[in-house]
């Protein structure tokens, strides 16, 4: 068993290794070999025995310790390789250190216990659950280094469906508002051009209902790449304090285990919703504007 390997037999003083028989007193889980158990008839770890404490609790405590240490240690070494000039070179060097992309790790071979904000790494990875091996290096250099810039493609292109997919509903609705107000001009536009509709307050000829048009258009480019360029920020910031949240209203970590799941990870619905909601709010824009002609 990998969490008895290197450490040592309590009666016989040698070093457990993965061919041995192996067994663990039924009360505090203090391992032996099998016969140097049957020799000495019982358990002799009896500081254990009082405490009430758990060899293999200790022991996975220990073991986290080492994985994070050894973590530190690969990232240190991968920074000196990069300043040094060796090694592969990445873009983003900084943000992958000591990330290694497997499925057996959530993590990304990340310290699961390093703290973000509050919020300790596996629980964001169990927030975030798609894409992690993006955003957790992603959010760990944001929360070293106060990084809040990042570039974000979806976002850029469709800001609201990309909230909605990651339930952000309150930066989804108010993506879309602002974005049906920017678009405004260019609907009435478009009405006047494509049905022959005319407004009788609003003259689409004069040079200033065109300069408003222009300025709108290139509101909406600026949004768009303010949105593109903070988004993974403010997801960072939207999963920290929803991990806290989540803290404060439960009791047991099977509790938090299952709520993490529930409000974290992606939703295909919300977008079909989004979507709904901007078909339905284009449209009752355009009547109130023919109703009001």
């Amino acid at each position: 068993m990998q969490e008895y390997q290197g450490k040592p037999c309590m009666v016989c003083g040698r070093i457990f290794e993965a061919q041995d028989d192996i067994v663990s007193c039924p009360e505090c889980g203090t391992p032996y070999h099998r016969d140097c158990w049957k020799q000495n008839g019982c358990c002799i770890n009896q500081a254990l025995h009082e405490s009430g404490e758990s060899w293999l609790h200790q022991r996975h405590d220990e073991m986290i310790k080492e994985k994070s240490e050894q973590k530190k240690q690969e990232e240190q070494e991968q920074a000196e390789d990069r300043e040094r000039g060796d090694g592969v070179r990445l873009i983003n060097g900084e943000m992958y250190d000591g990330v290694r992309l497997t499925a057996m790790d959530p993590c990304c071979g990340m310290d699961p216990e390093e703290v973000m904000d509050g919020a300790k790494l596996r629980e964001v990875a169990e927030f975030v659950q798609t894409n992690r091996f993006y955003y957790l290096p992603l959010f760990r250099l944001m929360k070293r280094t106060g990084k809040k810039t990042s570039f974000n493609l979806t976002s850029l292109i469709c800001p609201q469906f990309w909230f909605a997919s990651r339930k952000m509903w309150g930066l989804a609705v108010l993506a879309l508002l602002v974005e049906t107000i920017l678009t405004l001009p260019a609907a009435i536009l478009s009405m006047n051009e494509a049905t022959g509709v005319e407004l009788p307050w609003v003259d689409v000829s004069t040079a200033l209902f065109q300069g408003i048009y222009q300025f709108s258009w290139i509101a909406v480019v600026l949004l768009s790449v303010l949105w593109g360029m903070f988004s993974n920020y403010f997801y960072y910031r939207f999963t920290v304090k929803r991990i806290s949240s989540i803290k404060k209203s439960v009791d047991t970590e099977e509790e938090m285990h299952r709520e993490l799941q529930r409000v974290g990870g992606t939703s295909f619905l919300n977008v079909v919703l989004m979507l709904g909601m901007q078909f339905v709010l284009t449209r009752v824009v355009l009547f109130l504007l023919v109703l009001i002609r």
